[in-house]
């Protein structure tokens, strides 16, 4: 909730700067076709849901809300904008994109192995024993974003807001394990994801960032954006919704 309030905050001082800048700054020609390269470093979490309905399922429900947090994640891909006016644009994309979350497990504990047949206590070489796990929880996605794109200004720096829906299409979910040994040593490991996850998803999407005129072909645009998940990951008794904000960046072409 604190990451999302700062988000927000982001988004209104932008829009405040952008109202200033607006002032100050030389007009811009108007470009009706773009295209655009987008990365966007990603704060990932999920919000579980308890369709289980039982003593059991509200144990596993409360123990991974208090060890699971965020992960970062990332969001790139390819864009095509098409500007009706200097005030309104839609634009289509594509997109990989790493959502997910982490379990993390810390202040571990393994006892010496004791022989099954003569009893004997064997003691753990010093150094092997691990003291701390996490286990990320990687979901892979070919995103299809739509948006339609308001500008507010006609200058060289303008405040853009947008709103719009994602198509989630699941490529691959993995989980890749770190464990931390008592040496500094550390073990990375990564697996599919053994589950009947849900192939699709859809994700309403909204944004608000500056958009800065280069030249008479680019634009760089920097946008806080925030996307929600609306279907759950999985048909089981605990299951989630996945979500992400990030800070868009992207750097437009323009044809004309």
């Amino acid at each position: 909730m604190k990451r999302l309030t700062t988000l927000l905050a982001s988004i209104i001082s932008l829009a405040a700067f952008g109202q200033d800048t607006l002032k100050t700054k030389g007009a811009t020609e108007f470009k009706r076709m773009m295209f655009g390269v987008n990365s966007s470093p990603d704060y990932c979490y999920r919000t579980l849901k308890n369709n289980g309905g039982n003593a059991m399922a509200s144990t596993v429900f409360d123990i991974r809300n208090s060890s699971e947090e965020y992960k970062i994640g990332y969001t790139a891909g390819l864009n095509a904008c098409y500007n009706f006016s200097q005030r309104f644009g839609i634009e289509l994309g594509v997109q990989y994109s790493n959502k997910g979350y982490t379990y993390k497990m810390s202040d571990l504990s393994f006892g010496d192995l004791i022989g099954s047949g003569n009893g004997i206590v064997y003691s753990t070489p010093t150094g092997q024993v691990p003291v701390e796990a996490k286990y990320r929880y990687n979901f892979i996605y070919l995103d299809v974003p739509a948006r339609a794109i308001f500008y507010l200004g006609t200058k060289k720096v303008r405040f853009v807001a947008s709103v719009g829906v994602t198509t989630n299409i699941l490529l691959k979910a993995t989980l890749t394990s770190v464990s931390e040994y008592e040496d500094g040593n550390t073990k990375r490991e990564t697996y599919d994801q053994e589950y009947d996850f849900k192939s699709l998803n859809v994700s309403p999407t909204i944004s608000a960032g500056l958009d800065y005129s280069i030249n008479n072909k680019l634009n760089l645009r920097a946008e806080p954006t925030f996307r929600y998940g609306l279907i759950e990951i999985i048909d089981a008794p605990i299951t989630a919704y996945l979500w992400n904000a990030g800070m868009n960046i992207t750097c437009y072409y323009a044809l004309k």
